[in-house]
């Protein structure tokens, strides 16, 4: 493994008060590929830390207030992932095995003889992350297949013909490494194995409602638009039907009415993070061998569900912002850069909003920073629900969001962003009516390529100043960047239809 060819997927804190430091090894990280962030107190480290997380802090021991050991301390408390070096011109052997001893991973001397030595030391601590994670993930992978054949081999010990339907069952799920590919394969293996059509229900919590998602063999209009309500039931005794859904009246009553099937076997999906679904078989499968088969299918299918929902959790991390579930700047940059290339290969628009909520601040210092992640939650979570699929929604730190509109022109943009700000405006949020407009707002600017920008770079810029304009005035308005003078677009986009939420 090259530790060059990964740095710049990783993040550097450098935590000094001498300014000189910081500029030495920001400009000495950041030319050897890493992320780099500087921070001359502990405490605007520490505060920026439950933002975006570094990978590595390097911080100086010595420092007016928290000093680097109880930053280090407290950084253990938020996160053991987070390796820690330590700086010091007082070095002593008792600082540094008391750093040590608290989880540091290494210390540095200052002055530094050789920067080189700086990002040696760097190099080590990311090559120990890296094999860390590779470890746990060979470790999961392990244990999850070793289990699985651990059931296995003792039900199909002297049964061949069920050792060959298991081993190709196994064989396609793990081809299929996303959840919906994973679902699909093991219902198709099961209608196989059965000869009856099979569902699969998914559990959605935030509205208490099992829908069926997935279906092998059979044919229904409309078929992702049933499912079952738990809105009036009570929650415990909602959360214990679940676990046992073939006792389950509702979904007895929807077997019949809507399926005509009055026999059927229903099993629940059960993974770390809870209920997950069900899966219905429209069979009682009162054949002992093909029970015995089919079940052993079932534990089969919720390791390999939880491998890639571990799986796509670990991709969510690289992707999306921790508090919110938005994705986060780096995935934002990234999909901006390809939406433009594709809007220079197709010639249609492309369009980005720029918005922040006004006088965050504000509502920080009178309701407190745990009541601010709560209206930065509610807030995402209405972004999500106006926008469209193909929208890309983003928070790109404290309070700022952006929507990346494909397809959709300046006009269109500009009436989206409009018709956002009325609903956010129209928001009962939490203590909306303590702010200078007595009630939560958004500014927002709307730029758009070609036709007011050149590139992800200008198209940003254009709807910040935008933003700026917003902010400078009235707030609670969007404001529609200017072209500016002498202005020439890329190209002649093809006309598309009015922005809409399908």
């Amino acid at each position: 493994m090259d530790i060059k060819e990964i740095r710049s997927d990783f993040l550097i804190y450098v935590v000094d008060d001498e300014q000189s430091i910081c500029e030495i090894l920001k400009e000495s990280l950041t030319g050897a590929g890493f992320q780099v962030e500087t921070f001359p107190s502990a405490e605007d480290a520490l505060s920026r830390v439950q933002e975006a997380p570094p990978h590595v802090i390097l911080s100086d021991i010595r420092m007016p207030g928290m000093n680097g050991i109880q930053l280090l301390e407290k950084v253990r408390d938020l996160s053991e992932d987070i390796q820690f070096i330590i700086m010091t011109s007082h070095a002593s052997l008792d600082t540094a095995v008391n750093a040590m001893r608290l989880g540091a991973y290494d210390y540095l001397n200052k002055p530094f003889e050789e920067l080189e030595d700086v990002i040696k030391t760097v190099d080590r601590t990311i090559e120990k992350l890296y094999l860390k994670f590779q470890n746990e993930q060979l470790l999961d992978e392990l244990e999850l297949k070793n289990d699985a054949l651990v059931q296995l081999n003792a039900r199909i010990a002297k049964e061949k013909e069920e050792v060959v339907l298991i081993n190709n069952l196994m064989s396609q799920l793990a081809l299929a490494k996303e959840i919906n590919a994973v679902i699909e394969s093991y219902l198709k293996n099961v209608n196989s194995l059965i000869g009856k059509p099979v569902v699969f229900m998914k559990h959605l919590p935030s509205y208490s409602s099992l829908v069926v998602s997935h279906a092998s063999g059979i044919e229904h209009e409309n078929l992702r638009r049933i499912g079952i309500s738990f809105k009036e039931d009570d929650p415990k005794v909602y959360m214990e039907s679940l676990k046992n859904p073939q006792a389950m009246s509702k979904l007895m009553h929807l077997m019949k009415e809507v399926f005509g099937v009055d026999s059927f076997l229903a099993l629940p999906l059960e993974t770390s993070d809870g209920m997950a679904g069900t899966i219905v078989v429209f069979d009682k499968i009162e054949d002992v061998s093909i029970r015995r088969l089919y079940e052993s299918f079932h534990q089969i299918f919720k390791v390999f569900y939880s491998s890639a929902l571990l799986q796509q959790k670990i991709h969510d991390m690289a992707i999306k912002d921790p508090l919110t579930g938005l994705y986060n700047r780096r995935y934002f940059n990234e999909r901006l850069e390809a939406e433009i290339s594709r809007s220079r290969r197709t010639r249609h628009p492309v369009s980005l909003i720029y918005m922040d909520i006004d006088n965050f601040k504000n509502y920080n210092d009178l309701n407190g920073h745990p009541m601010g992640d709560v209206l930065l939650r509610m807030v995402s979570t209405v972004l999500m629900k106006t926008s469209r699929k193909n929208d890309i929604v983003a928070r790109i730190g404290g309070e700022e969001f952006v929507v990346v509109l494909p397809h959709t022109d300046k006009e269109g943009a500009a009436i989206k962003a409009e018709k956002l700000r009325r609903t956010l405006w129209a928001t009962d949020f939490p203590h909306g009516e303590k702010q200078p407009l007595g009630r939560i707002s958004m500014s927002m600017g709307v730029s758009s390529y070609p036709s007011l920008a050149n590139d992800a770079e200008t198209l940003v810029q254009a709807a910040d100043a935008a933003l700026y304009q917003a902010k400078e005035t009235t707030r609670n308005r969007v404001c529609l960047a200017v072209a500016p003078e002498g202005f020439e677009p890329d190209f002649e986009p093809i006309p598309v239809e009015p922005y809409s939420r399908k």
